[in-house]
């Protein structure tokens, strides 16, 4: 071979061989724009949808986010966690794995990953072999880690399934190190391990939920505040007005007792206000068991009133449940000098009130509280209630039938 010939080989050479670099790079700028497209839709489709709710319910908020998190990382299962007083409970379920059989709401107690991420604010994946997780991912392989035999997916083997958890945390501010105050959790079957797209999809979906969440405890806290009274953790008066009329106009059967504590300014008086406020509480914890056993709700209604509120429970066996209600803070005196009781009045929808009055809530709450005071009249420690059946509205006639009075 001639030098010119040699010359023009090794041209011909260099040049396919820059080509094929030229379309190597070309690839791998396909593949990264691709990436980065993706990455923008993810974004764009993603933040409205997680930052529109601002007054979603924390466990609203866990379904939207698992919601999101499908459309862009198919997986057997997923799952949601927030944490409540320093335990993982669910907030969340969604696939067509084991996810099922779980219960929201309740607390997650196991050793697995979700666990290990949420305690080193961490995220980390765990699978039948080691992925192959870019340098640029932050999620820690378990499988490289000396206590990977210690830990795995939520179920199952983690030779059948890919597993990762990333915690969700909120910043507390400069120097200080974030706060837990969530977890994701996705599994995959055994022939669909997480690519690093998958991977980086999670991470991006996690920072906009944490966000996300951390507004709905803030509501959360909101509504438990405006709802809940401070004093006795009952009901306020306003959020048990709102749930009675949203039971009334389910069209359910309801018993509701207003109740007015006898004596109270006397006890007051002799024992001191710090003394008033624990029968107070007491007095609430009372009303609040009674009301969850037999199936209804309980308010305060201010001061040492409090109402309580049965659904789908006939008057003769509200009547009777008053009864012992009475009877138990009778047996209970909360006092030698001053011995506390109660008088109840005992309304019923339908029976007390027709069902085509106009506002059925608030005229049961009349019709409770006269009653009540007129046990407070026949000398307090008693139950009252009507003896006979309330008569519908008349016909062409704007008022309402008469409610017999005893």
């Amino acid at each position: 071979m001639s030098i010119s010939e040699w010359v023009l080989t090794v041209i011909v050479v260099a040049g396919a061989a820059t080509i094929v670099m030229l379309a190597l790079r070309n690839r791998s700028l396909a593949a990264r724009t691709f990436a980065a497209e993706r990455r923008f839709d993810l974004l764009q489709h993603l933040v409205p949808s997680l930052t529109d709710a601002v007054t979603d319910s924390t466990a609203a908020t866990c379904a939207r986010i698992l919601d999101r998190l499908g459309v862009f990382v198919p997986a057997q299962t997923m799952l949601c966690f927030y944490i409540d007083d320093g335990r993982l409970v669910l907030g969340a379920r969604g696939g067509d794995g084991y996810a099922r059989f779980l219960r929201e709401g309740t607390s997650y107690e196991g050793v697995s990953i979700i666990e290990m991420a949420r305690d080193s604010k961490t995220s980390i994946a765990v699978g039948p072999t080691r992925l192959d997780i870019p340098p640029d991912v932050e999620v820690l392989d378990a499988s490289t880690q000396p206590w990977s035999d210690k830990v795995g997916p939520v179920a199952g083997s983690r030779d059948r399934v890919w597993a990762l958890a990333v915690p969700l945390v909120r910043s507390r501010g400069r120097g200080l190190s974030p706060e837990v105050i969530g977890a994701l959790y996705v599994e995959r079957v055994l022939d669909a391990p997480f690519a690093a797209d998958d991977l980086r999809a999670v991470l991006t979906v996690a920072r906009l939920a944490s966000d996300s969440l951390e507004r709905a405890r803030f509501a959360d806290v909101v509504r438990r505040d405006s709802s809940v009274d401070g004093l006795t953790g009952l009901m306020t008066p306003i959020a048990f007005r709102k749930r009675l009329r949203e039971e009334i106009a389910a069209k359910r059967d309801l018993a509701l007792f207003f109740v007015d504590t006898d004596r109270f300014k006397l006890y007051n008086d002799t024992f001191g206000h710090a003394a008033g406020d624990r029968l107070l509480r007491a007095l609430a914890a009372l009303f609040g068991d009674i009301a969850d056993k037999s199936g209804g709700f309980a308010g305060r209604n201010g001061g040492d009133e409090f109402c309580i509120a049965l659904v789908d429970r006939t008057k003769d066996a509200a009547v009777e449940i008053a009864e012992r209600v009475r009877a138990n803070v009778d047996a209970t005196g909360f006092g030698e000098a001053v011995k506390i009781t109660v008088s109840i009045g005992v309304a019923h929808y339908p029976v007390d009130v027709p069902s085509d009055d106009r506002q059925p809530a608030d005229r049961l709450l009349e019709v409770a509280d006269g009653l009540m005071y007129e046990a407070k009249r026949s000398g307090r420690n008693r139950i009252e209630f009507l003896r006979f059946r309330a008569q519908p509205r008349y016909a062409g006639h704007p008022g309402e039938g008469p409610i017999p009075r005893r």
